[in-house]
């Protein structure tokens, strides 16, 4: 049998040949006429994990599943057959989120319709690989939600569990590990009291070594998306460094203002002032006149606190112009004008001599 589907087999000291069990493999055997005995207790540390849990699962649908209210189960198993049913409608994404059971118990042939099986993430971060969603939007929508946020998700797990293995090896070199993601806020979730939402991840990504970039629209989007009223500002303080560009929504405008904060302006004031003496009333004009009169012009000089950036300022930005509120890793520096410029355009040329070209 070592060309059939099931070549893992293993020689035992009793003259035996053991395998994995599977119903498929006992089906077969049956068919066959070949004796063979089912071995139901684990012979290692990990099958007897999977049996604890499976006992778990077992207690918990006898003794907390089916003591729910019978409205209550249909309605719990309505919402998952409608999220479940996302991956099931197209037979494209069926065949590669619904893989068949052999895809992960077979090794991988060349050219298997579904794909090879995307290995634990963990592995993936150590070994130094790229994973890349790219699930167009317009395709079907809340697949697509779904699918990134599982992805992000997974990835945060994994992050999150480098780091009791970076305290316990401090001494070994560890990956630095870098998170993109542009249009963030169809993404974005947090789990206020849960310990599962990207303002714990992000709040630890130093410990990780994890370096987090993402692009939204705007702080109202990513306001709208979030649950909580609160939920947003939370997250929003876990990024360091603020890059703020063009924007025409007001609220986004006056929270960028605000973050940027106030500081002392020495602001002047004018003063003008007109004296005369014997002073009477024109005949002619109705108004005060007088022979002599003198004009006093004063200036004068006082601090106000006001914004470092005012609202407007931040959606009156031109191409390629944005404020930046930047942190260099150890101390965070004050609100700045960024000049940037495409990838296209020549390192060399400055920005100011691109925009009098006109390339900007």
């Amino acid at each position: 049998m070592a060309d059939s589907a099931w070549p893992d087999w293993t020689d035992d000291p009793e003259g035996q040949f053991l395998h994995e069990h599977t119903p498929e493999l006992e089906t077969f055997l049956t068919e066959q006429g070949i004796a063979f005995v089912v071995e139901r207790h684990a012979r290692d540390a990990a099958w007897s994990d999977q049996r604890e849990q499976f006992e778990a699962v077992k207690r918990w649908y006898k003794h907390n599943w089916m003591r729910l209210e019978p409205r209550l189960r249909s309605s719990i198993v309505e919402g998952i057959v409608v999220f479940l049913s996302l991956f099931d409608d197209n037979p494209v994404v069926a065949r590669a989120f619904c893989p068949p059971k052999s895809a992960y118990t077979h090794p991988p042939k060349p050219g298997q319709r579904h794909g090879t099986p995307l290995p634990p993430m963990e592995q993936l971060l150590e070994a130094g690989k790229v994973i890349v969603l790219n699930f167009p939007v317009g395709l079907n929508p809340g697949l697509a939600r779904a699918l990134g946020v599982m992805v992000k998700m997974d990835f945060q797990r994994a992050v999150v569990s480098r780091i009791p293995k970076i305290a316990a090896a401090p001494r070994r070199p560890w990956r630095d590990l870098l998170f993109v993601c542009d249009e963030y806020h169809s993404f974005a979730t947090t789990g206020d009291t849960d310990p599962s939402g990207d303002e714990r991840t992000f709040a630890l990504s130093r410990q990780a070594r994890l370096i987090p970039i993402v692009a939204t629209q705007s702080i109202s989007s990513l306001r709208s998306a979030i649950q909580g009223e609160e939920s947003w500002r939370t997250l929003l303080q876990c990024f360091r460094t603020k890059i703020f560009l063009a924007s025409s929504d007001e609220f986004t405008a006056r929270i960028a203002a605000e973050l940027c904060g106030r500081a002392e302006q020495l602001k002047p004031s004018y003063q003008l002032t007109e004296a005369g003496q014997d002073a009477r009333v024109s005949l002619l004009t109705g108004r005060a006149a007088a022979h002599k009169s003198t004009v006093t012009a004063s200036k004068h000089y006082s601090f106000q606190v006001d914004y470092v950036f005012q609202p407007k300022v931040f959606s009156e930005l031109q191409n390629g112009q944005a404020i930046v509120l930047p942190y260099d890793g150890l101390n965070p520096q004050p609100p700045t004008y960024c000049y940037l410029k495409p990838h296209y355009l020549d390192v060399d040329t400055s920005y100011f001599r691109h925009v009098a070209a006109g390339a900007l």
